[in-house]
């Protein structure tokens, strides 16, 4: 069987009406952002406003496409589309990713390609069923609702090398406990983050190639 991987593509939300430092220092964003997630992330920038991350095993994906998206609502700049596929992938580890290939790649440009107006997240690939657009379908809506200050506290929360206390994260920001508690339940952050993580239990297992 084929070891599964997952593959973030995006485009920036109203970037024709933004200036080209403004789009700049969102793909930046998305650059750090993905690198900080996963040490196997990689970035490629392509279409001036679409970009693409590989991010690793399947089981990162969707963590990784919330971190991203509450890291670029913190930022209050520009917003980004972006879809999640789930499948083969080589070439990731050669070069730019614009000579990668797979099924990854394929499925995740082919979601964001066909998302409905007003839509932010998408998930399409193999083992993916309508639960888990479902499941998209409702941390899309999250997402959307997010304020710069709820997502903040989200992207603190899901840091992966941070491994600190709420009390500490809430220092960090300089806000109580309390009020940072109070964020992450506006946020919706206990399902989502119970949704990360089963979300990687389901696609961690990694079968030999065969």
């Amino acid at each position: 069987m084929v070891k599964l991987h997952a593959v973030l593509t995006g485009d920036l939300i109203l970037s024709t009406r933004s200036t080209p430092a403004q789009v700049d220092a969102t793909m930046t964003l998305i650059e750090k952002a993905a690198r900080r997630f996963s040490d196997k992330a990689r970035f490629h920038r392509y279409r001036g406003d679409g970009w693409q991350v590989y991010v690793g095993p399947a089981g990162q994906g969707l963590g990784a496409m919330v971190y991203l998206a509450a890291q670029l609502c913190a930022d209050e700049g520009l917003s980004s589309r972006m879809a999640l596929g789930i499948g083969d992938a080589h070439g990731f580890d050669q070069g730019s990713l614009g000579t990668a290939g797979g099924m990854a790649f394929v499925r995740s440009g082919r979601a964001l390609d066909a998302m409905a107006d007003g839509q932010w997240l998408a998930l399409a690939g193999e083992g993916v069923d309508p639960l888990h657009h479902a499941l998209m379908a409702y941390i899309d809506a999250q997402v959307r609702g997010w304020s710069p200050q709820q997502a903040e506290a989200v992207a603190w929360s899901l840091t992966p090398d941070l491994d600190l206390p709420q009390q500490a994260l809430a220092a960090m920001v300089g806000i109580s406990r309390q009020a940072f508690a109070a964020r992450l339940n506006a946020a919706g952050f206990a399902l989502i983050h119970q949704a990360t993580r089963a979300f990687a239990a389901h696609f961690s297992p990694e079968p030999t190639d065969g």
